[in-house]
């Protein structure tokens, strides 16, 4: 068990844009296939939807749901009086929809285009790390600390707890609302952990509820117009007319910029599906057709409703009515037991919906962030078990959002909860939209579905830098509002910042530097299915010759490989014991006999079976063949492969000629799946990058390769389990013979149905001790 333990790493080094996948396409003497060259974070295959261990199971409904419901949540029930207050008069607050509308469609562009070309779950995740690449781990970072530090749905839950408790008639001490938003932040934690689809029913159902409301309301509005009787002044409506509509308006850009997040927040959600396309169905038709649909019915649903609003309400009891302004606007429209009841459980529901469907997405992001190792208990936290759906994410979700609920006083909560989530928005905002201008310019080549009007984008960034500047534009004397100083939302979000960017340093730069290693990525595969620390690669053409009829013309020391014809006691190769009693000795011989060394030393063994589609117990043992372009040892790591193996002996062996050959040999003919080789001469060292492995008890390098057209690959085709490989990884001699070879398996196409390749590769030291060591 230990030697298992030894071969897992614990870190290895992902690779940069320029290692590459080879696509080969053969002539006569080639066969077909792809050759990875490295986990790199590549352009080409970043644009290929990446599988959901969960399903494609959102369908267009759902999807149009995911967004208007997460658009129409507590902002237009409690926002409407609070941006009254702030910018003091009707007609800037009805303008400020509008413009927020505009603002909000010109971000929504910037998103569907990157959707489109990315479509990928993660939204603004993917979209940053995808332009962003260097410094290594700050965008990710920053990304990761935003959500899981902003990342919560803490208004709402609020907005729930004070509609609930006015429909009641019961005093809202702040006891009782943090006992009540938590109650609902836990209880739709539990059901989307615990019951995905019923989850994802509940939401769509609170989603046309809320639809509905809306629409209600802006009927509501008329009936009130048309039909009720007038008051003591003789007045049906108490819209202001002529010079009244502008009366006592605050024009301080502070004022508006935090009106503007307020406003930011109710159209917030356009671009929820982005965090979830790994799961919709038709994702890119899906995206456009929802996002528009739904930024159209909440521009127009939010105008009405607040007109409906200034028709029923005065606008002094607006000003003062904060979260409650569709309670008084059901008080006063209907008799006390439905104004006061019903209509107000309606907005806490719809209060409740929205935490449904902000919970659900963002969930997804915390896994997609914990499938990178950003997060402590990565594994944990990225995996989809025990009940298929994302529980890590919603740990993640559910912390943040319950610290934020229970600590500040809920007096002035609410307003402050938007505006500082709203200013690292803009910050990341800014990057991505002056990142799309970047990528047009960078790779045109790219394919866009849906490509935003550029005079949208410059205007989003323009607005980005007058709002990131606004917060420290003081308001004007006296039109400060609650208890905070009017700049302290924009202090906090550029602190989370600068906390992201402080962590990022210590855990990619600082703390490797100080231990001794590079903090880097490494792909695995959960025993639910969820890929971490994922890469994808490059792809390039190239060809790969089939040696055979002209195996004799290879050798170790001219071209690094050499072929051998050998047959095996051993056959089965299914127990390990019997390998290391059986085949080892007669793998030693075979060495001694093929290259005349004095001294042999197998130090592991490796089988290649494909693994079954869905194997009931992991077992780490069983590996199936590796498509990706490597060299096993770096020449320093072979080297050290001696004193860690052979101590006692190390010095001595060291000061003679040192090579490492691995002995690769079919366990069936191979069908499918066949191993390549890369001439050693074809590759030299400048292609060659260092892949650093951390191991409990050691460090290791490999090498993966870079692309290189001038590369020559070959193979034999039908191999069979009486001819071997020999494949040379590590020659200590600098007389100019072959010292290494890339090799890696590679698919065929149209072999898809064929058996998989079953294999074993026997690693040795090989010792020349009449031979200098160079």
């Amino acid at each position: 068990m230990a030697e298992v333990e030894d071969e897992q790493p614990l870190l290895v080094r992902s690779l940069s844009p320029a290692e590459s996948v080879k696509t080969l396409f053969g002539s006569d003497e080639s066969s077909y296939g792809t050759i990875e060259e490295g986990v790199s974070r590549s352009i080409e295959d970043d644009v290929i939807p990446e599988t959901s261990i969960l399903g494609r199971t959102i369908t267009w409904p759902s999807a149009y749901i995911l967004v208007i419901s997460r658009v129409i949540g507590s902002g237009i029930f409690a926002t409407p009086g609070v941006i009254v207050k702030s910018v003091g008069s009707v007609g800037l607050s009805l303008t400020l929809w509008v413009v927020g509308a505009i603002i909000a469609a010109c971000g929504l562009a910037v998103s569907l285009e990157y959707g489109c070309m990315l479509p990928r779950s993660g939204g603004e995740k993917v979209y940053l790390e995808f332009t962003y690449r260097k410094p290594r781990f700050l965008v990710s970072t920053l990304v990761a600390v935003q959500a899981v530090l902003l990342g919560f749905t803490a208004s709402n839950c609020i907005v729930f707890a004070q509609y609930t408790l006015f429909a009641f008639n019961i005093e809202a001490t702040d006891f009782l609302r943090k006992s009540l938003a938590v109650g609902l932040l836990t209880a739709i934690t539990i059901i989307h952990g615990c019951f995905l689809k019923t989850g994802i029913r509940i939401q769509n159902f609170l989603g046309w509820i809320k639809v509905g409301l809306v629409i209600f309301m802006i009927f509501a509005g008329l009936f009130v117009v048309i039909f009720k009787p007038k008051d003591a002044n003789g007045q049906r409506s108490h819209f202001p007319k002529g010079e009244d509509l502008w009366k006592d308006t605050e024009w301080s850009w502070g004022v508006i910029s935090t009106t503007l997040f307020k406003v930011f927040y109710s159209y917030a959600g356009l671009s929820n599906v982005n965090n979830v396309l790994n799961e919709v169905k038709n994702p890119i038709r899906t995206l456009k057709s929802v996002s528009i649909t739904a930024l159209a019915t909440a521009c127009i649903l939010y105008l009405l409703v607040n007109m409906a609003y200034f028709i029923v309400v005065p606008l002094d009891e607006i000003r003062e009515s904060r979260e409650l302004i569709a309670a008084l606007f059901f008080e006063r429209s209907f008799d006390p037991r439905l104004g006061r009841t019903i209509l107000p459980l309606a907005v806490a529901l719809s209060g409740a919906g929205n935490v449904m469907v902000v919970t659900f997405a963002l969930a997804r992001l915390n896994q997609e962030i914990a499938r990178q190792g950003f997060l402590p208990f990565s594994k944990f936290l990225a995996s989809s078990k025990p009940f298929n759906a994302p529980m890590g994410g919603l740990i993640v979700h559910y912390i943040p959002s319950l610290l934020v609920i229970t600590l500040p006083p809920s007096s002035d909560v609410y307003s402050f909860i938007l505006e500082v989530e709203g200013y690292p928005g803009q910050v990341f905002g800014l990057a991505i939209s002056i990142g799309l201008l970047w990528l047009r310019y960078k790779r045109p080549d790219l394919k866009r579905p849906f490509k935003a009007w550029r005079a949208a984008v410059v205007f989003r960034i323009g607005l980005s830098l007058a709002l990131l500047a606004a917060p420290f534009f003081p308001p004007r004397e006296g039109t400060s509002t609650g208890h905070i100083w009017y700049a302290m939302y924009a202090v906090v979000g550029i602190s989370i910042i600068v906390f992201g960017v402080v962590y990022w340093y210590f855990w990619t730069r600082f703390i490797p530097r100080l231990k001794g290693y590079r903090l880097e990525e490494a792909s695995s595969v959960l025993d639910d299915g969820t890929t971490t620390y994922d890469r994808p690669f490059e792809v390039h053409a190239a060809t790969v010759r089939d040696v055979r009829g002209k195996e004799s013309e290879y050798t170790l020391d001219g071209n690094g490989f050499q072929f051998y014809k050998h047959t095996s006691e051993e056959k089965e190769f299914v127990d390990d014991e019997k390998i290391r009693e059986v085949y080892y000795p007669e793998t030693e011989a075979l060495l001694k006999e093929a290259t005349g060394a004095s001294r042999i030393f197998i130090f592991d063994h490796t089988i290649r079976r494909q693994p079954p589609s869905a194997p009931t117990t992991p077992d780490r043992r069983l590996r199936g063949p590796v498509q990706r372009v490597h060299i096993d040892q770096s020449y320093s790591a072979a080297l050290s492969r001696v004193p860690h193996h052979l101590p006692e002996d190390a010095e001595k062996l060291l000061k003679s000629r040192v090579q490492i050959i691995n002995v690769w040999r079919p366990i069936k003919s191979v069908q499918r799946d066949p191993l390549a080789v890369a001439e050693a001469n074809s590759v030299n060292d400048d292609s060659l990058v260092v892949t650093e492995l951390i191991y409990p008890n050691r460090r290791g390098e490999t090498y993966a390769v870079k692309y290189d057209p001038e590369h020559r690959w070959f193979y034999k085709s039908g191999l069979s389990p009486n001819e071997v490989l020999f494949i040379k990884c590590f020659d200590s001699k600098l007389d100019g013979r072959a010292r290494r070879v890339p090799h890696t398996a590679f698919h065929v196409p149209g072999t898809e149905d064929k058996e998989g390749r079953e294999s074993i590769e026997v690693r040795a030291l090989v010792f020349h001790e009449d031979e200098e060591l160079e």
